[in-house]
């Protein structure tokens, strides 16, 4: 009985660790998330400060290109350049999208993965609980029978003494009465 008992108290310091080893992932993945969302903060602010910059810059070139000669050539040279910029910040917020969700996905996994550990976990522990209860149910009726069999060897050890009484007493009324009859027949 005692090795079922400490078998059951390892089941649930094992469950308590794997617990404990999931709580730190969950935080550990939140924190990786507060990180990315972090990054990616920091990036779009140097994205928009980027933008501001280069609106400045074509605001600039549009002013100086109708005073130079063969402003269209210009007009079209920063229009490409533009264009290109635009296109690798649209890469690049397209990247951070997709890092971000991938890294929300797996969080959600990871969350799903521990909601679905914590219903084994529970009911782990309701059979432990279960188990617990039935033992303590088995010690009292194993304290039950011994208190029985306890009543049951005094009552024998009585019967017995009385026996030995009854049949000392039989023997010492034979004895006597042999005696007695032994002196009335000598007489």
């Amino acid at each position: 009985m005692g090795s079922a008992l400490s078998g059951g108290r390892r089941d649930g310091r094992r469950l308590a660790e794997e617990r404990e080893e999931l709580r730190a992932k969950v935080a550990a993945l939140e924190e990786e998330l507060r990180e990315a969302r972090s990054a990616a903060a920091a990036r779009a602010e140097a994205w928009e400060a980027e933008r501001r910059e280069r609106g400045e810059e074509t605001g600039w070139l549009k002013e100086a290109a109708p005073s130079r000669g063969g402003g269209d050539e210009a007009a079209a040279e920063e229009e490409a350049r533009r264009e290109e910029v635009v296109g690798k910040w649209k890469l690049l917020y397209l990247a951070i999208k997709t890092e971000l969700d991938e890294l929300i996905q797996r969080t959600r996994q990871e969350r799903s993965f521990i909601g679905a550990e914590q219903g084994p976990i529970e009911q782990l522990q309701r059979e432990v609980k279960a188990k617990e209860d039935a033992m303590g149910t088995l010690r009292s009726r194993v304290e039950a029978m011994e208190r029985e069999a306890s009543r049951r060897d005094r009552e024998i050890d009585i019967l017995k003494q009385s026996l030995r009484i009854l049949s000392n007493g039989k023997k010492s009324r034979v004895g006597k009465n042999q005696i007695h009859q032994g002196l009335v027949c000598r007489r």
